[in-house]
């Protein structure tokens, strides 16, 4: 990275403390997932098709943002947490979503409500990664650069 653009190194502690939350959490996820798996794939296979997808995705995800920080590993986590997310709300509020017809109010499930507060954080984690690379890449004004004079050519 050129150094015109590197981060201080109060940013890039915080870019590590950040990834080291956000790789747990994905784990934490993908746990949370694999936990609920068995009781997903008989009865309702889209479900587990979806929890596979989670799975698999919090796992790569999380050895990406291990490896380097980069923006799109932040959006995708973001985007799956609230995928997720969505997709809890979804079977708890429409009947026979996804095939799920037992969970429809079911809002006390501890697995769930503990899915619910990492992707939560998620999130969070995100949008912080986003606002604060915003603010803390910016590049520097350059100086003008002024031609040198070719002294070859006077005289």
């Amino acid at each position: 990275m050129p150094d015109r653009l590197a981060a201080s190194p109060r940013a890039q502690a915080s870019d590590v403390i950040a990834r080291a939350v956000g790789a747990v959490a994905l784990a934490t996820l993908a746990m949370i997932h694999m936990v609920d798996l068995p009781g997903t794939l008989g009865p309702l296979p889209l479900v587990g098709a979806g929890y596979i997808g989670i799975i698999a995705t919090a796992v790569a995800l999380g050895g990406m943002m291990i490896a380097r920080s980069h923006w799109l590993v932040w959006a995708a986590a973001g985007s799956l947490a609230a995928g997720a997310m969505g997709g809890y709300v979804l079977t708890r509020t429409v009947n026979g979503f996804l095939g799920d017809h037992s969970d429809v109010g079911n809002w006390s499930c501890s697995l769930g409500l503990a899915a619910l507060s990492v992707e939560a954080l998620l999130i969070l984690l995100a949008a912080w990664q986003a606002r604060s690379r915003r603010t803390t890449l910016t590049v520097p004004p350059q100086p003008a650069k002024h031609p040198t004079p070719e002294y070859s050519r006077l005289g």
